[in-house]
């Protein structure tokens, strides 16, 4: 009698073999184009971001070393590792698309979407975990793609509900397969802020504005200044507060060893090569400084504007370095 080879890709783990195999093969690529995804995701959490990259990443872009997606290159090179009939439906994956829906109706395994531009009407299947907040009324921004007779979503999907919404990950991978990416958007995030070209003279309004938004909310709220606004009229509070007699209330509430790294900046002409300073002083920080507010030497700094971080060209090369704001020189030195 012969044995049953059963199918090592079915329908419950496909994606997350798909994740796998892109992880596996193209995660530099994917580091690399990561900030051109056309989707936002500068208000999302970090793992909902890598989720809503990865979803474009893998079934819209096609990479130039084999002409095709990800998608269509990992159902041809596992194809007798397939379940029957999940190759077609792996494939239906190149056909999602982003549109706004008006939820027409729904009941507990799907729920019916008007397309609020064309007025087709899609059924999309529902996942357990969220098929409360699909009521009738409320407004669907987001991809779905076709999934044998049915419609499913990919990528992150909003839900407008008023004035709020909520931001659900549709029949996406755990959190444990994007993990060991979650880092590496932290971090290719935090570069690219610090990718902003400053030097020793550069004033805390300049390179403020070029901050991200999450950096300047995060540091309005050290501050005690209202994060709400629009990010140059925050910046000018920030720096009208800095430079005002506010400015000593502020130094003495930093922990000895922040006022310390800051006088080693000064004591350096207010300048001084990243590598140096982070090598005396801890700087972990993460990413967004409104949920997770640096609480590193370096870090706590940073938060209150008082050390500006950028690149500069010396001798031909770019160099990362930490600035003291040159109207804030005088007082750190007298204090």
């Amino acid at each position: 009698m012969n044995e049953i080879i059963r199918a090592e890709i079915t329908e419950g783990n496909c994606k997350q073999k798909l994740y796998e195999y892109t992880r596996q093969h193209y995660l530099h690529e994917l580091v690399k184009v990561s900030q051109d995804c056309p989707y936002k995701t500068e208000d999302l959490s970090p793992v909902f971001a890598v989720k809503e990259v990865l979803e474009w990443f893998m079934s819209e872009v096609v990479q130039p070393s084999t002409g095709k997606t990800i998608v269509r290159e990992f159902v041809e090179n596992c194809d007798n590792d397939l379940e029957p009939g999940l190759k077609q439906k792996l494939l239906q994956l190149e056909e999602m698309f982003w549109s706004e829906f008006e939820i027409v109706a729904n009941d507990d395994s799907q729920v019916i979407l008007a397309d609020m531009s064309s007025g087709v009407r899609y059924k999309v299947k529902l996942f357990e975990e969220n098929r409360a907040v699909y009521t009738a009324g409320r407004v669907v921004r987001g991809r779905i793609h076709p999934w044998e007779d049915v419609y499913r979503f990919a990528g992150i999907v909003q839900v407008s509900k008023t004035d709020e919404e909520l931001a659900c990950g549709m029949g996406l991978a755990t959190s444990g397969v994007v993990d060991s990416l979650v880092k590496q958007y932290k971090t290719d995030t935090i570069k690219k802020a610090e990718s902003i070209t400053i030097n020793p003279k550069s004033t805390i309004s300049s390179v403020l504005n070029k901050y991200p938004a999450r950096w300047v909310d995060g540091t309005c709220i050290a501050l005690g200044i209202s994060a709400k606004g629009k990010k140059n009229d925050k910046v000018k509070k920030i720096q009208e507060l800095l430079t005002s007699d506010a400015i000593h209330g502020i130094l003495e509430q930093l922990p000895p060893r922040s006022i310390k790294a800051l006088q080693f900046v000064e004591e350096k002409g207010g300048w001084i090569k990243y590598s140096q300073l982070s090598a005396r002083f801890d700087d972990e920080m993460d990413h967004s400084w409104v949920e997770h507010p640096p609480t590193s030497v370096i870090g706590i700094l940073r938060l209150h504007a008082l050390l500006l971080v950028g690149k500069i060209g010396i001798g031909g090369r770019m160099y990362k370095i930490a600035v003291v704001p040159s109207v804030l020189r005088h007082e750190i030195k007298q204090f």
